[in-house]
Order: structure tokens, then C-alpha cells, then sequence
């Protein structure tokens, strides 16, 4: 005899940021929400990892506040507490080979005198040739919703063959969009560039760059739990260790899932609404493309080139010196790396114990690094470990006393695919076509990035499913 299905309002797959706070924002309005996660815990990519007494993230450690705020309340999160990076230290840049000296990260609307020497040593342009640049970006970020919705799908490189003729102007475009972290800048989409030159016009709320604050844990895990005792406390059913096999469609729409916990027997679980916090190039495992148009299917199987990053941490007895200053560094906000002869995009490194006390024994420090990669690298053992000789050679170039106040350093890859500026290949919606099925997560088609696009994704999809 089989089992009757068990049955929910709605079902959650994946406990990342976004599906634990869609889920724990409906149960608190009163629908009855299982969410199902593969892994032992909660949290995607929001994983931290305790090692000598130092936490280290292994996941996302950054983000831009612009909807998380909004989607905490809305969840009824508590004892959760961020650190915002002050306006004017969010990014600076260090360039391999130059003696560890600082450069400033070039913001639009910034004092073309302080930005003098990047203008020289990254742009390698006259202050003129940069004015000019400077009025492509200001263009962009005084388009209004429509021109930019227009842009979405528009490549940079199309965009400049069609629009910017000097190329002394593009070249410095497509080395801005390298300094905010795309590896692919000639295949970003110019609307999701125009969108962040747009974030924090005066009209719109403002995105604060956040990592985590003096919580009771340190490490995002702590973002990852608060927000998983707040769906809890509202009535969420979280079952960890349990993998979907199948989206059970019936009469054209998802009706529930197929899935197993530590054994292999399989459950039925149904429910009015189905939401996907799966990567979007994973959505095939579980139901078969014959039931979305070729489209979206073919978007979808793209996101899987994107790759993941090669990360790093070091932990120091004590905060190191600067060479430049021959001061501690205290920089709380991201510093970008660029390597090599053509000074590419090396990474970036950032502080987390400066916001997180309980990331490091007292006294003691830990810097986080990453570099966004393409997926092959990250199967090229060779490839990997030119990374890391470039980051420890970076490091080693901006800090005097390294080997006097190193205490380890650790380095591992990961395979989320998430990346700062997105291709301009279309963006899945909230609500899935034809099967009333609903995505959240990072990769959602809203005008938000990282860790705040799936908090945005998590509200749009809880206003949709309300509105029924």
C-alpha cells in the first residue's frame, strides 16, 4: 500500500537565503510552509566553518543591503546584527608589483583629483581621456527604468560597438566593470551596469554594503541561523538531509515534490505552490525541460558556464602592518587585486574579524579572499594554485610583517556560480512560465545583486503568491 501524500500549503526547495525567507515570511501570514534542503544545515551559501579558534566563510561574505533589511522584518528575524561599511571605504585597489601602494576605487561623481594616480597607473589614460569616460557612465546612470529594462539583454561589447566609438571611452568602461568584479566584462549585460551605476541615486533607497556584525557566533552562519529560528518560531517544517528527486506536475502546474532523506525511499509531498531556491542550472535534475519553453530552457543552461571562485583565508597573530603607511590596516571595506602584466582582475581581500568579533580569538585577525573564475579552472589543479601564488604574493606586497604575524592560510574553491555582474543573457522571472512554479535566489530577474537579490526574489515571491 503507498503512503498518502503528505501535504502543505507551500513548498520550499533549498534552505539558502532566499528560500528560507520566503518561507519563514508566508508561514508567518499563515500558510502552512515545509522547506526541504539537501544538506545537514541550513543556509547555502552562507556556510561557515570553525578552524583554530577562527571562523571562516566558505561561502558568500558580502553583500549590498538594499531589500535584506525590508525582507528580515517581513520574516520577524531577531538577534541578527550587521555591520555597515562606511560610504567612503567600501573599495580600494592594489596593483601587483607596485610596492603596496594604495589606489582609489573609481566611483562615479569622485574628485577627479583624488583619483589622479588611478587614473594614471589603472587607466593609463590622460585626465581628459577620463572626463570623456566619465560622461558614458553618467549617462548610464541617468537612464530611467524603461531605457534601462531596454538594455538588459544588450551586451557591453554590442553596446559599445553601437554607441561609443572612442575607444579610449570603451576600454575604460570594460575596465571599470573588471574593478567591480565581472570576468567576462565584453558579455556583461550594459542594464545590469547601468542598474548599479543607478543603486543609490538620491529618488531610490540606498544599498549599504554590509557583512555581519557583533552577533552571538561569528561568520554569516549567524545571518543563516536567525533567519532559520524566525521560520521556525513562525511554524516552518525544515527538513535538512532531504534531497527532491522530482517537481510533481500535474494538470499543467507543479503540484509537489518527490523526495528521499537518509535512506532512499521516497516521499510524496504536495502543496497549492512549489518555490525553487535551486540553482537555476540545476532545475532540470528535478523536473524535465519539456515543460518550459526552449527559451528558458537554453537561459537556464547557460548560468551553469558561469563558474565559481577560488577562495582564500589568513589568519594573523595580530592586525599586519601597512608598507605604504607602516600603520596596522584597519580598512573595513573590500580591496580589489589586479595581477599580472595586464593588470587583470586578481580578487579581492577583506577584513571580517573588523566587523565580527567572534571570527577570531581575541587579539588575533582573519582576512577572506576570492576570485570569481571560469568553471574550468576550478578542475585544473595548476590553474588554482596560480591563484593562490598571486594572492599570497599580493598580500605579501601590501603588509610589511606577513611572516611575523601569519598564523596559517587555508584556500579552497567553490562551485555556487554566483558572479558580481551577470551575463546579458535573460534572467529567470519570480513566477516560472506556464507551471505556476516560483524561483528565488541570486539569479532572479529583479534589479538587485548577491546576497540582496535573493532577499528581494524572497519578498516579490511572497507578494505573489499573497496576491495568489
Amino acid at each position: 500500500m503507498t503512503a498518502a501524500a503528505q501535504r502543505a500549503d507551500v513548498i520550499v526547495i533549498g534552505a539558502g537565503l532566499g528560500g528560507l525567507l520566503t518561507a519563514a515570511i508566508l508561514a508567518r501570514r499563515g500558510r502552512r510552509v515545509l522547506v526541504l534542503e539537501r544538506e545537514p544545515r541550513a543556509g547555502g551559501r552562507l556556510r561557515s566553518f570553525e578552524l583554530d579558534g577562527f571562523v571562516v566563510d566558505c561561502g558568500a561574505f558580502l553583500w549590498p543591503n538594499k531589500y535584506l533589511d525590508e525582507a528580515l522584518a517581513a520574516a520577524g528575524v531577531t538577534g541578527w546584527v550587521g555591520s555597515e561599511i562606511p560610504a567612503d571605504q567600501v573599495m580600494r585597489i592594489y596593483v601587483q608589483g607596485l610596492g603596496g601602494k594604495r589606489f582609489a576605487f573609481p566611483w562615479l561623481g569622485r574628485d577627479r583629483h583624488a583619483l589622479a594616480d588611478t587614473i594614471r597607473e589603472i587607466y593609463r589614460v590622460s585626465a581628459d581621456e577620463f572626463a570623456a569616460f566619465g560622461n558614458v557612465l553618467g549617462q548610464l546612470a541617468q537612464l530611467d527604468t524603461v531605457a534601462t529594462e531596454t538594455l538588459m539583454h544588450v551586451t557591453v561589447r554590442e553596446w559599445l560597438h553601437a554607441n561609443v566609438p572612442n575607444t579610449t571611452s570603451a576600454n575604460a568602461l570594460l575596465r571599470t566593470l573588471m574593478l567591480f568584479g565581472s570576468k567576462d566584462p565584453p558579455n556583461a549585460s550594459l542594464g545590469e551596469f547601468a542598474r548599479m551605476m543607478q543603486r543609490n541615486r538620491a529618488s531610490d533607497a540606498r544599498a549599504k554594503p554590509e557583512y555581519c556584525g557583533a552577533n552571538a557566533i561569528g561568520g554569516v552562519r549567524a545571518l543563516a541561523e536567525a533567519i532559520r529560528a524566525a521560520a521556525e518560531r513562525n511554524g516552518v517544517e525544515l527538513r535538512l538531509g532531504t534531497t527532491v528527486d522530482e517537481i510533481i506536475v500535474s494538470s499543467g502546474r507543479a503540484a509537489g515534490v518527490v523526495a528521499h532523506g537518509a535512506t532512499p525511499f521516497q516521499e510524496r509531498f504536495e502543496a497549492d505552490v512549489v518555490v525553487s531556491n535551486l540553482p537555476i542550472w540545476t532545475l532540470f535534475q528535478v523536473i524535465s525541460e519539456r515543460h518550459f519553453p526552449a527559451q528558458f530552457v537554453a537561459n537556464a543552461h547557460h548560468f551553469a558556464k558561469v563558474g565559481g571562485t577560488v577562495s582564500i583565508a589568513y589568519a594573523f597573530n595580530d592586525v599586519p602592518t601597512l608598507r605604504e603607511t607602516g600603520e596596522p590596516d584597519r580598512f573595513p571595506g573590500w580591496t580589489r587585486l589586479l595581477v599580472g602584466p595586464d593588470r587583470s582582475f586578481g580578487g579581492g581581500l577583506f577584513w571580517t574579524s573588523v566587523h565580527s568579533p567572534r571570527n577570531a580569538p581575541a587579539g588575533k585577525h582573519i582576512l577572506q579572499g576570492m576570485r570569481l573564475v571560469p568553471p574550468g579552472v576550478l578542475a585544473d589543479h595548476a590553474q588554482v594554485e596560480r591563484i593562490v601564488a598571486d594572492f599570497d604574493a599580493m598580500v605579501r606586497e601590501i603588509y610589511l610583517d606577513v611572516d611575523q604575524t601569519l598564523r596559517w592560510q587555508r584556500h579552497w574553491i567553490t562551485r555556487d556560480g554566483s558572479e558580481y555582474m551577470i551575463s546579458a543573457v535573460p534572467r529567470p522571472d519570480v513566477r516560472a512560465p506556464l507551471l505556476g512554479l516560483h524561483f528565488v535566489g541570486e539569479t532572479i530577474n529583479l534589479p538587485s545583486i548577491q546576497m540582496d537579490a535573493a532577499a528581494h526574489s524572497a519578498l516579490e515571491c511572497a507578494r505573489l503568491i499573497e496576491r495568489g
